[in-house]
């Protein structure tokens, strides 16, 4: 029978008893099982933990911090294209950008735009869903009160219209001051992270500038959390407090929240003052930015669209990018303050001309310039030229010239491909031509032979001397007919001669232009440009 733990009972007979050390081994022996088998618990256990550890969301969205210049650059566009779609009225594809936002980076915030976005859509089952989650996702939000106000309001509408069955009723339903308002997604960090942070919302339009330590009416504390932190908050004027931290200073500034944006602040306890945020954008995608460099002889400070937290002060902004002129200006920043700057990039008065030939060698001529037996099969023919049109001339031996126009692009690239076609051959032309010189030159010879032997026999006649079987008289008829069949001959050749001059049934050389390209990203001109 088993004992009281499980085990199989062990049956002593009193013989075995009382051998000396049996008792000791078995003992030990079911000691080994029982610590094997109380090992496996814990191990199965701890492993059941750890499965259940994966699954289990590490914090809210309201209590991440510590992100990277590089992931909020990339919410910040999620959220400022839902609010531009907003903006415009399309509010289906505002909701979609915004929840799209959410799966990608779960912050309340995109929860909340969506949910006014579906509201203003009629959909208010979404709308109330999203709001919901909202408060899931963040239970400590700043304006839980105003929000479940809402969720309330849209429970009472959707009761309404359940009873009265009747879609045309539909309205927002929800209070009239918070409509229309976005949420913004505003992230405070600290160096050192780790201080702690109060921020208090202006509730009174008219109430004096916040003031530490003092009464402060007209503004009321909304959260009270250590930094890295990012809260969702509605549009309006707040204050945020970093309290004494370690040996560090404290810092304040004002926080303006724009609807739709993402706002970073970060604050330096050793300097006791919060950083200024700097956002550049240019009509060139991938320009450059080099931030207090005139020169760019540094490493660019990023490319645009790119913003990052900067000290507080003057600094100078340099933007350039391939094929356009630099562009430098300055910016004045304020501690807290956000700025954008927006660089309008203009190209350069120059091109390159890349030019490539089915012909193995030719020469170019552009204008008075002229480049010799460039060779096709290497690196393409480029030159750098004003931009506009010019004159461009193409040559190579045993094949047709062309000759054209070419027009050079601003800041750009302009290839070109002549086709060179080999010039038609002569050679029947030429034979044609010495076969009508060689046939005219005979019948000339005949002609004035004829002639010759005519003036002798007229000569003797006229003296009564010509004999009727004169043999000159056959011999000056035949050089007629020879000098005849001669000049008919050569004729004939000759005109053919000037038809196979003439004639080409090839086409003309020509020039096929592409598309214009972009300078390359390394330099300002294409590598091997003169």
């Amino acid at each position: 029978m088993p004992d009281a733990a499980g085990h199989p009972a062990v049956s002593r007979p009193r013989s075995v008893l009382c051998c000396s050390g049996f008792p000791s081994i078995l003992s030990v022996a079911l000691d080994r099982e029982r610590s094997v088998r109380a090992m496996y618990r814990v191990l199965w256990i701890l492993t059941v933990l750890g499965v259940l550890a994966a699954f289990v969301p590490v914090g809210t969205a309201s209590a991440q911090g510590g992100e990277t210049t590089a992931r909020l650059e990339a919410i910040r566009k999620r959220m400022e294209a839902g609010q531009a779609r907003y903006l415009a009225g399309d509010y289906a594809e505002a909701a979609r950008i915004f929840e799209e936002g959410y799966r990608a980076y779960p912050y309340s915030a995109f929860l909340f735009n969506a949910g006014v976005c579906r509201q203003k859509l009629g959909e208010l089952d979404q709308a109330l869903a999203r709001f919901r989650d909202y408060l899931t996702v963040d239970p400590n939000a700043p304006d839980r009160d105003k929000v479940q106000a809402r969720i309330a309001a849209l429970e009472a509408e959707l009761q309404r219209l359940s009873e009265e069955k009747s879609e045309a009723a539909r309205v927002a339903g929800a209070p009239a001051a918070d409509d229309g308002a976005m949420k913004a997604l505003v992230v405070i960090e600290t160096e050192p992270p780790g201080a702690p942070l109060r921020l208090y919302e202006r509730v009174d339009a008219t109430a004096s500038p916040f003031q530490v330590g003092g009464e402060n009416p007209g503004w009321r504390e909304v959260a009270a959390t250590t930094a890295p932190t990012n809260l969702t908050l509605d549009v309006g004027r707040y204050h945020v407090v970093v309290e004494k931290f370690q040996d560090l200073n404290p810092s304040q500034t004002d926080i303006d929240v724009l609807p739709g944006h993402v706002h970073h602040f970060k604050a330096n306890l050793s300097q006791g003052e919060f950083m200024a945020f700097l956002r550049v954008t240019a009509n060139v995608p991938g320009a450059t930015i080099h931030l207090d460099d005139a020169s760019g002889s540094r490493a660019p400070w990023g490319s645009t669209p790119h913003g990052e937290l900067v000290s507080p002060g003057r600094h100078s902004v340099r933007v350039a990018a391939p094929g356009f002129e630099p562009v430098t200006t300055w910016v004045e920043l304020a501690r807290g303050e956000q700025k954008s700057v927006e660089v309008e990039l203009s190209r350069v008065d120059y091109g390159f001309l890349r030019l490539t030939s089915n012909a193995p060698e030719f020469t170019v001529r552009i204008g008075t310039d002229v480049f010799r037996s460039v060779r096709s099969g290497e690196a393409p023919f480029e030159v750098r030229l004003p931009a506009g049109v010019h004159p461009l001339a193409v040559s190579s031996e045993g094949r047709k010239p062309f000759h054209g126009e070419v027009e050079i692009p601003r800041g750009q690239v302009q290839p070109a491909f002549v086709r060179l076609i080999p010039t038609y051959p002569r050679g029947a032309a030429w034979v044609q031509a010495v076969l009508s010189a060689a046939c005219i030159g005979t019948g000339v010879y005949l002609g004035v032979e004829s002639n010759r032997l005519y003036s002798e026999l007229d000569a003797d006649r006229r003296v009564g001397v010509l004999a009727p079987d004169d043999p000159r008289v056959s011999k000056g008829r035949w050089f007629s007919i020879g000098a005849n069949v001669g000049f008919g001959a050569g004729g004939i050749l000759g005109a053919l001669a000037t038809y196979n001059f003439v004639k080409d049934p090839l086409p003309e050389s020509s020039v096929r232009l592409g598309a214009p390209e972009e300078f390359p990203k390394d330099g300002e001109r294409p590598p091997g440009g003169s």
